[in-house]
């Protein structure tokens, strides 16, 4: 679908934050022509989780280009995009933090 030049940024703003799970399948893709598309586009912040490996890499974009803020399997991750959110890295991969988060963020 071709949206032309004409097409208003409000109808398809940018992201502040996008988060990719990382598969065999898909990682060429997220860390190149996706990589590529969101630093062109202003994305501010692009985490990779990769749950084979159980890492966190974190993308904030500084001056047009995402550049690599942190890449950990463990500690804690802020994010830039959204503030006050922080997280601890093993929550990601680890179902029972998982839930005690999403438990807490919607009783909070």
């Amino acid at each position: 679908m071709d949206l032309g030049p004409a097409t208003p940024p409000w109808r398809f703003p940018v992201p502040d934050l996008i988060v990719e799970v990382l598969f065999e399948s898909t990682e060429t893709r997220d860390r190149g022509t996706k990589f590529i598309d969101y630093s062109a586009q202003g994305v501010t912040e692009y985490w990779i989780v990769d749950s084979e490996r159980r890492v966190l890499e974190q993308y904030i974009n500084e001056k047009g280009v995402l550049e690599l803020k942190k890449k950990s399997n463990s500690g804690t991750v802020e994010s830039k995009a959204i503030s006050g959110f922080v997280i601890e890295i093993a929550t990601l991969f680890d179902e029972q933090k998982n839930l005690d988060a999403i438990r807490l963020l919607f009783a909070g």
